[in-house]
């Protein structure tokens, strides 16, 4: 008996050690690598998003969290396709004619939360406040609810690119119709647009710019 005790504890000895690794934190806090890393671009608390907001000529407009539905392009090499639902999140709180339309995206992660980059507690909201613009957040494919096919299979995942990220960007700039006055005059050959990002979505406003 005393020596199946003494086995016992001998193989419970790995198995405690095994289940300690297995649930070790890493550097950047996952509890291990099977864990998606968050979004390097941190949520800001808003206080009561879901209150309507006043701008600033005195309107009463939407709360920042409602959402709103873009008829984004499955594929863009082939339109053929049809289209997905994208969401995105948006505010004219400051706009005036003329200003321009600031947007960014958070990312590889789920983009409701974000909409606190609508607001002048980011710098998105600061510009806009300055520069008399709109702000609006978009979710990225494939992250969130805005995915272009039901499944992350390997055909699906061939449309997870880097040149779709960018495309999308400028499909949606291009063709938008914003839910404001005015809404469908405000294309980038109309009106000024300035893309903000940070982390990954920093390198996509760089690599959008530079294609």
């Amino acid at each position: 008996m005393a020596i199946r005790m003494r086995k016992l504890a001998l193989l419970a000895a790995p198995l405690a050690l095994l289940s300690q690794l297995a649930t070790a934190a890493l550097r950047d806090g996952r509890p291990h690598a099977n864990v998606m890393r968050p979004p390097g671009i941190p949520t800001v608390q808003l206080i009561a998003p879901e209150t309507p907001v006043i701008s600033r000529n005195g309107t009463e407009l939407p709360p920042y969290n409602t959402t709103y539905y873009f008829d984004q392009l499955i594929d863009h090499n082939n339109p053929s396709l049809g289209t997905f639902k994208q969401r995105f999140w948006h505010t004219y709180e400051y706009y005036e004619k003329g200003g321009p339309i600031i947007i960014s995206t958070p990312g590889e992660g789920n983009a409701d939360g974000y909409f606190s980059y609508l607001t002048n507690r980011t710098i998105n909201g600061q510009l806009a406040q300055q520069q008399n613009g709109s702000t609006i957040v978009i979710e990225h494919r494939f992250y969130g609810f805005s995915n272009p096919r039901p499944d992350l299979s390997v055909e699906s995942l061939k449309l997870h690119t880097i040149q779709q990220a960018i495309d999308d960007l400028v499909y949606f700039a291009k063709t938008v119709n914003l839910p404001m006055p005015g809404g469908d005059q405000i294309t980038p050959d109309k009106a000024p647009w300035i893309l903000i990002g940070g982390s990954y979505s920093g390198a996509l406003t760089s690599w959008t710019l530079v294609k």
